[in-house]
């Protein structure tokens, strides 16, 4: 859900503008559409993680627009057909409106939230079970360092002499 911020920009000198603010019979539901339709188009070219990360930003930039030099969102958005600025909007909540969409992404959340947690414990337990490892196979490793360090202190194997080419 949201709030919106809007104010009519009437010009008090300009009798054709000022009537513009009544061009419209259903002004609410047209901004509502237009907004809605913005928001719809930005949400469906931004992944789930993005999304959920910068929701709010998204938001305000579909809905004002973002300034192509300096990458600033715009502070208003101007319906020319009747006047209407819209000032600012205030996200209070973002919720799937489908029940079908909200069960999924209830899912989908619920499933990365398992996911993180089955990580973040398999590494808990690798990091647990990293000193026992260790201390198992520093043995090993010795006696196989020590077999190494016997086998280089050997003198060579004499070789047995060549088959004599009169033989």
């Amino acid at each position: 859900s949201s709030g919106i911020n809007a104010e009519y920009g009437v010009d008090a000198t300009n009798q054709e503008a000022a009537c513009r603010i009544f061009s419209t019979p259903d002004f609410v539901g047209d901004l509502c559409k237009a907004l809605s339709a913005r928001v719809r188009g930005a949400v469906a070219q931004t992944s789930f993680d993005q999304f959920h990360k910068h929701s709010v930003e998204l938001i305000q930039e579909s809905v004002f627009g973002k300034d192509t030099k300096t990458q600033e969102i715009h502070d208003r958005l101007v319906f020319p057909s009747n006047n209407l600025i819209v000032t600012g909007i205030d996200i209070q909540s973002v919720e799937p409106v489908d029940q079908r969409t909200r069960d999924s992404l209830q899912k989908s959340v619920q499933l990365a939230i398992e996911i993180t947690t089955k990580s973040q414990e398999a590494t808990a337990s690798q990091e647990a079970e990293r000193p026992d490892q260790e201390a198992r196979g520093r043995p090993e490793r010795q006696n196989l360092t020590a077999e190494a360090e016997a086998e280089n202190a050997r003198p060579p194997h004499p070789r047995p002499p060549l088959p004599h080419p009169r033989d």
